[in-house]
């Protein structure tokens, strides 16, 4: 007696659903159950390959298509993924499409440092829909292959971590597609659009590509400002009234969601303040202007608005300005320092850079004012930071902790580099915080990061030059505290550390190399 149950005789099944453990009817080329939910995940091994050698039998396919799309006129390179009897003719831009073996490959190499790189969202919620068999619930694709693209920049196989320009290829085709125009998926992929141009920031910064990683950020600051992400929970009712075109948002679906939105627009301002500092450019977030000024409160860590949600009561307004004019408040996650020390930076290397011999009396007196106020804001939050010796923290924590850390000192370097050559005072202060960076650099095993924030390469650099500055102005009327040697050992423990990472950061090499050549030059003197 014969039956239809749906399901595909024994070993017949392909690999996605074996691996989810679904039922699978084996039809080819795309099951039915891929049909519905990722077409692209549906594999067949046929000769009972290992997942292992699927994956490098994919990888070897995809190189020669990457092959294929760099050189199109050469007649010589004509495996194309494309099905047999498809068009000769290429597309705009042809699909990478993946197996789910080696979309766990790359996931497995990402997800433990995710947060380094930024990473928002709620991670048990995402890796939910990561596995979800909806395609409904499963992450868009702007989000997905920008995660692949980090996976392949981090993977340990030398064979996926060559695709990268591949993965970067169909990253940035996905963000350029923009939102979802169904409403019901506005405010998720608003959210994975956002992540999606942090991800690729951090790689184009990473790599030296500084125009392109600018531009990234400052589309994720158009589209959080957008949506009115710095007026969550804002007491100003003039907030509420929508101004801007994308405050039509539906509110958050739960305390998650609201929390996924928060951490959003402070990881933006982290990486809007950082960069602008790093790079000398005009910050893309005006503070002080009431459109763009920032009320949305201090952030929880990813993780916490579930069990910790934002009282209902809460309301804020000028979140920035409270924090630099030393106004307490309740601030204390991870996330919420990280931000407070990205935006200490950018305030002391801004107000450096506004700082002129010629100003006037009143100019003169809000410049001294401003500087005190940043100051004290430095000091007091370096006295508040936690320590990096404490054994429970995990490796993650510790590595996000040193860059909070660095920021700070880095904070005080430029706010005191305006005057460190003629004011002792400030001449002191700059010397101080270069030295506790290189304290913290010989206290933390960096041999064991895999991978480590790019801003270090420049704050790295900024505690660096303070010692060639030291060692080159050896007949300066500054008092001095350390000899030449000492000056000399300090500047090649900086070195040291930012030769671990620049083999993988085009970026921090650039900013080494720069090191090197001072210090090289100085020396011989």
């Amino acid at each position: 007696m014969s039956r239809t149950s749906g399901r595909s005789p024994k070993g017949t099944a392909c690999i996605n659903c074996r691996q989810r453990k679904i039922r699978c009817d084996g039809k080819r080329p795309v099951c039915s159950s891929c049909s519905s939910t990722l077409p692209s995940a549906c594999r067949y091994s046929d000769g009972g390959a290992s997942p292992d050698q699927l994956l490098r039998e994919e990888i070897a396919v995809l190189e020669t298509r990457l092959q294929q799309l760099e050189h199109p006129n050469d007649p010589f390179r004509g495996v194309s993924l494309s099905t047999a009897g498809s068009s000769a003719s290429s597309p705009p831009h042809t699909a990478l499409n993946i197996s789910l073996n080696m979309r766990q490959a790359l996931f497995r190499s990402f997800l433990p440092y995710s947060s380094e790189f930024g990473f928002f969202l709620d991670y048990s919620r995402f890796s939910t829909a990561l596995t979800s068999p909806s395609s409904q619930q499963q992450p868009f694709p702007s989000i997905l292959s920008s995660c692949q693209l980090l996976g392949a920049y981090l993977s340990p196989v030398n064979e996926l971590s060559a695709l990268q320009s591949a993965f970067l290829s169909q990253a940035m085709y996905d963000a350029s597609r923009g939102l979802a125009r169904e409403s019901a998926h506005m405010a998720r992929s608003l959210l994975h659009c956002v992540q999606a141009e942090i991800f690729l920031s951090q790689y184009f910064f990473i790599n030296g590509r500084m125009l392109e990683g600018q531009y990234r950020i400052s589309n994720a600051v158009s589209m959080v400002l957008g949506a009115g992400f710095h007026k969550i929970r804002s007491a100003d009712m003039y907030a509420l009234q929508g101004r801007a075109g994308m405050h039509s948002l539906p509110p958050p679906i739960d305390p998650v969601e609201e929390g996924e939105r928060v951490n959003a627009l402070w990881q933006v301002v982290i990486m809007n303040s950082c960069w602008s500092a790093a790079s000398g450019a005009v910050s893309n977030i005006a503070y002080e202007v009431p459109e763009s000024r920032i009320d949305t409160p201090w952030p929880l860590d990813a993780g916490s608005y579930m069990q910790n949600p934002l009282p209902d009561n809460i309301r804020g307004r000028h979140t920035i300005q409270n924090f630099l004019s030393n106004v307490p408040d309740n601030g204390q996650s991870l996330l919420a320092l990280h931000a407070k020390a990205a935006i200490l930076f950018e305030r002391a290397a801004l107000l450096r850079r506004q700082h002129q011999t010629s100003m006037s009396l009143p100019e003169a007196t809000r410049f001294q004012q401003t500087f005190n106020s940043i100051d004290r804001a430095i000091n007091n939050m370096a006295a508040l930071l936690p320590s990096l010796s404490n054994p429970s923290y995990s490796r993650s924590r510790l590595r996000r902790l040193l860059v909070v850390h660095t920021l700070c000192r880095a904070a005080s370097i430029a706010l005191h580099g305006t005057f460190s050559q003629q004011d002792p005072t400030s001449h002191a202060q700059v010397l101080a915080a270069a030295e506790s960076i290189t304290r913290l650099v010989r206290s933390t095993n960096l041999t064991e990061f895999p991978f480590i924030d790019p801003i270090m390469g420049h704050l790295w650099m900024m505690a660096a030059n303070v010692f060639v500055d030291e060692i080159k102005n050896q007949s300066s009327r500054m008092p001095r505290k350390m000899s030449t040697r000492e000056l000399m050992d300090l500047t090649e423990i900086i070195m040291s550390a930012m030769s671990i990472f620049s083999p993988r950061s085009s970026f921090i090499e650039s900013q080494l190399n720069y090191v090197r050549r001072s210090y090289m030059a100085t020396v011989r003197q």
